[in-house]
């Protein structure tokens, strides 16, 4: 479904503008998460090209990184990260919460390091 200004919200978190992008794929290619993505992160700035916002769908948002190296080649100087970012907080916002403190197994909270705990809730929960 394409919604109008879903874009223009995109830009407006981020503060980068996804029609800068010529769609060379340099940022995929260059994606260390391209394992685990189902739409590459060409993929994702194509579909805010078009203003979809079944983007927000995509587990490939969830999958990023953030190691900022599709950022740092990116011939146009789009700050990916940020946009991947920005989809993120769309989504949280709307309630769409990816790691749920209920959901995860005791056993888990006591074996995983604090520092992995807190940087998932901070990028996973709102």
């Amino acid at each position: 479904m394409v919604k109008d200004g879903f874009t223009s919200k995109i830009k407006e978190i981020s503060e980068q503008n996804p029609n800068l992008c010529m769609q060379c794929g340099t940022c995929s290619a260059s994606c260390t998460g391209i394992g685990a993505m189902e739409e590459l992160p060409r993929q994702v700035m194509r579909l805010l090209q078009l203003g979809k916002d079944r983007v927000l769908e995509s587990p490939s948002i969830w999958m990023c990184t953030t190691c900022l190296t599709c950022t740092a080649r990116c011939p146009r100087g789009i700050d990916i990260a940020r946009v991947m970012e920005a989809l993120r907080v769309v989504n949280l916002r709307q309630g769409n919460e990816v790691l749920v403190l209920e959901d995860i197994p005791l056993e888990l909270l006591t074996e995983v390091p604090q520092m992995a705990l807190t940087s998932g809730f901070r990028k996973l929960s709102a």
